[in-house]
């Protein structure tokens, strides 16, 4: 419940007087930090973001009593917008009739609604560009629950499968020895499963072509396996490279095979990840049947993700095209996936040949040889063709934007993204987050009803194409990048909601504290705890290095706090990409995830996921909550729930990863990685700086509370002005910081990607880099250069410190 007003009010003169002391304490101890460091304020911007907001929430256990009286009334508020809902006769103990919509919300989300929503749009193949009445649907369903709506076109260049093949064979006899299936078996009990709309096998952005050549087994196609190859004296040059998905992203498997001069690549599934090696395979239970082919997209995301011809910009109906050959996130060797079973006929003929792969590493046996296949290098004796005819053209793909404008401050907004379509039925990834999206539409819509607005604008997003690469968020970030820059408070992606029942996370510093809130507020299904107890107790079980237990804690009091939940950094894969590493937009991305066994397959069916992973559809209840919950936060509180506190103390931390990093390469040029390290004190120095400047900001917002309160509910005009300007001001450093830490210039080689903390790995795909211009350039042996980009992020840093404190 919201208060109106502090309970006791001092005068106005005892306020500005405790303000006035803190900030003149505050500005001594940054000048004496200055003088130590030789760090110095920087030229000020005239640039600020506005943001303007009303109240806060409040009052958790007052509001559960009152929305108990609200269930069995029938009333129904007067027209007009209002923060809360209003009911006659009842108040908390502080005096206040107004509820907090967050707890509302949480009674609102329904199983069978999400069941029939998860049924919809699973219930066939949605490639991206093919399907639009789902766009169409999603619209229309925004629309009736009250949300403004529309349908937003770009015009990508992708690719489409037109003819596959994979034979192993004699030179000598042209005797082929081996066809493979390239199918997946049906499963009887589950129609999804034989969709004559299916896929085969295929890869979006591979490269149409008909290759042959030896055949060479690489492990899981790293950087590091093809350089073991390399070592033990296998080449891989004209060959056909054999490797297995998992630890990096696909589309590098394919890249480090070029550039180590493959012809082609064959990516399988191995049952060790995710196969017979973990359990009983699907109808059977939810691993990877032998048949089960992933599909995926094997662009270059690192360099950077949505439409090829596009680079930077979006991909409108009539925005000029570069040349498809000078395309830089696009691979030149062609590639498919296969199962395991079609796999295994192509393990068995190297045997013999090249080195036995556990004489390189034990990680290199994968779970076949339970069925005796031993695993060898080769180069084979027989020959692999490898066909993959494509069809690449332009296409209309649709994202669905919804809004609910903000009742005060509408310009300033909260988007909720997931991405609709799916390389076969996916009723995992992503059709359990776009269920759960539409869900969390229909209870933002009773609120609405009930009269309720959020202070800032809330928007939804449903993304096409994002499986090919992030195509649909990113041009519509592209487009909207100046507007996203001034105005984007947070971004929160949901992308397969439900795959497994461990919830994990990914997201800027600023949300940390806001994700460990709402998940306290929700019940994990089945059990006594939150979402956040077994989170953390799940997190305790797999390994204590999994848990965040904040070793670098700024303060003694800070080291004895109890463990929390990992909160993983923000690297590649999903919507939030655009949003975070190139907009500089504080971003979340959470699912329930564990059981992967189906991923982009013909048995990820609401059948699967249903029968062994959520079936009475709670996880994805929770999900909604969770997602609802953190939403009306960041809209509706008149302070916005962002922490620059923990981005602070989480800078220090990534600051010993990058030593770690660099101090794991070799010397070059006669310059050690040691001596670089000596260079690092100046991130050290203003990592200091922007926490100090972050306690600054608690300490306003302190103040804001304890002196005004932080509705700015008071009848003298001079104290509302003040109070209203220290509001504003919080807000404007909070959800400003993140664009803080991004660069116009981008890193180097990847200029596409601006943030200068954390972006996605050179060759980590997915994964996450902490100060990647310094790693890149510490991995290339250039000091010079590593010195050069340890000044500039240090000054990045400070700047954002300086930021932090303009008021």
């Amino acid at each position: 419940m919201r208060s109106s007003s502090p309970a006791t009010e001092p005068s106005h003169e005892e306020s500005e007087k405790a303000l006035l002391v803190n900030r003149r304490s505050d500005t001594l101890a940054s000048a004496a930090l200055n003088a130590t460091t030789g760090l110095h304020e920087p030229k000020q911007s005239g640039s600020s973001m506005c943001g303007v907001s009303k109240r806060a929430m409040a009052g958790l256990a007052a509001a559960s009593a009152l929305l108990l009286i609200f269930i069995g009334s029938a009333w129904i508020p007067d027209s007009g917008c209002i923060h809360g809902m209003v009911f006659p006769g009842q108040q908390s103990a502080s005096g206040d009739s107004r509820i907090d919509p967050a707890q509302v919300f949480l009674s609102i989300p329904s199983t069978e609604r999400l069941l029939e929503h998860l049924q919809y749009y699973s219930s066939g193949t949605h490639v991206a560009g093919i399907n639009h009445t789902q766009a169409a649907y999603t619209r229309d369903y925004f629309e009736q629950q009250g949300i403004e709506a529309k349908i937003v076109e770009y015009f990508p260049w992708i690719n489409y499968p037109v003819d596959q093949r994979v034979a192993l064979y004699n030179t000598t006899t042209s005797k082929v020895v081996f066809e493979a299936g390239l199918k997946e078996d049906a499963v009887p009990q589950d129609p999804l499963s034989e969709d004559p709309n299916n896929l085969p096998a295929f890869h979006g952005y591979s490269a149409d072509g008909n290759v042959t050549g030896q055949l060479v087994y690489a492990n899981y196609g790293t950087m590091d396996d093809f350089g073991a190859l390399k070592h033990a004296g296998i080449s891989v040059v004209d060959k056909i490279v054999l490797v297995r998905y998992g630890r990096v992203f696909r589309g590098l498997k394919v890249q480090a095979a070029e550039l180590h001069g493959a012809r082609g690549v064959l990516i399988y599934s191995d049952p060790a990840d995710d196969g017979f090696s973990k359990g009983k395979t699907y109808p059977d239970g939810p691993w990877r049947p032998e048949s089960s082919i992933q599909r995926g997209s094997v662009m270059r995301l690192q360099v950077y993700p949505g439409d090829p011809l596009t680079p930077g910009y979006a991909s409108t109906e009539n925005a000029p095209r570069i040349d498809p050959k000078d395309a830089k996130n696009i691979n030149h060797i062609p590639s498919l996936p296969l199962s395991y079973r079609d796999a295994e006929p192509l393990l068995r003929a190297l045997q013999g040949c090249g080195a036995n792969a556990s004489a390189i590493d034990g990680s290199w046996v994968g779970g076949l040889a339970a069925k005796g296949v031993e695993y060898w290098t080769g180069p084979s004796g027989l020959h692999v063709n490898l066909l993959n005819r494509v069809e690449y053209k332009t296409v209309p793909v649709q994202n669905v934007i919804g809004r609910i404008k903000g009742s005060e401050d509408s310009e300033h907004a909260v988007i909720l993204g997931n991405h609709r379509d799916a390389w076969c039925a996916g009723a995992s990834d992503p059709s359990s987050g776009s269920a759960v999206l539409l869900e969390l539409a229909r209870a933002l819509g009773e609120l609405m009803k009930l009269g309720w607005r959020p202070r800032r604008t809330i928007l939804l997003a449903s993304w096409d194409a994002e499986e090919y690469g992030l195509v649909g968020s990113t041009e519509w970030v592209e487009e909207k990048i100046d507007w996203l820059r001034a105005n984007g408070v947070a971004y929160i992606n949901v992308d397969g909601a439900v795959s497994g029942t461990a919830f994990a996370a990914q997201a800027s510093p600023t949300l940390k504290q806001l994700l460990y809130s709402v998940t306290q507020q929700v019940p994990y299904p089945g059990s006594n705890e939150t979402v956040y107890d077994t989170w953390l107790r799940q997190s305790l079980q797999r390994a204590n290095t999994d848990v965040d237990v904040d070793a670098d804690a700024d303060t003694d009091t800070d080291a004895k706090k109890p463990p929390v939940p990992p909160v993983n950094l923000l690297g590649s894969g999903s919507d939030y990409t655009a949003f975070m590493a190139h907009a500089g937009v504080s971003s979340l991305s959470m699912a329930f995830s564990g059981s992967p066994g189906a991923y982009h397959s013909n048995y990820d069916s609401p059948k699967r996921l249903t029968s062994f992973i959520d079936p009475g559809m709670q996880l994805h209840q929770a999900m909604v909550r969770i997602w609802g919950l953190a939403a009306i936060k960041l809209a509706d509180g008149a302070v916005i729930d962002l922490d620059p506190l923990s981005y602070a103390k989480d800078v220090r931390k990534y600051i010993k990863m990058l030593k770690k990093h660099v101090s794991a390469q070799p010397s070059s040029n006669g310059t050690t990685s040691t001596a670089a390290l000596g260079k690092i004190r100046h991130l050290h120095a203003a990592q200091r700086q922007l926490l100090i400047s972050s306690h600054m900001v608690e300490r306003d917002r302190k103040h804001l509370r304890a002196i005004y309160g932080e509705d700015c509910q008071m009848k003298s005009r001079r104290r509302h002005a003040n109070c209203i300007k220290l509001r504003t001001s919080i807000n404007e450093r909070v959800f400003g910081l993140e664009r803080h830490f991004t660069d116009p210039e981008g890193i180097p080689g990847r200029t596409w990607y601006k943030h200068v903390l954390v972006s996605p790995g050179r060759w980590l795909g997915y994964g996450a880099q902490v100060f990647p211009a310094l790693a890149e350039a510490a991995e290339d042996g250039d000091w010079k250069l590593f010195q050069v980009h340890v000044k500039h992020a240090a000054e990045t840093i400070h700047e954002a410190a300086w930021f932090l404190r303009e008021v």
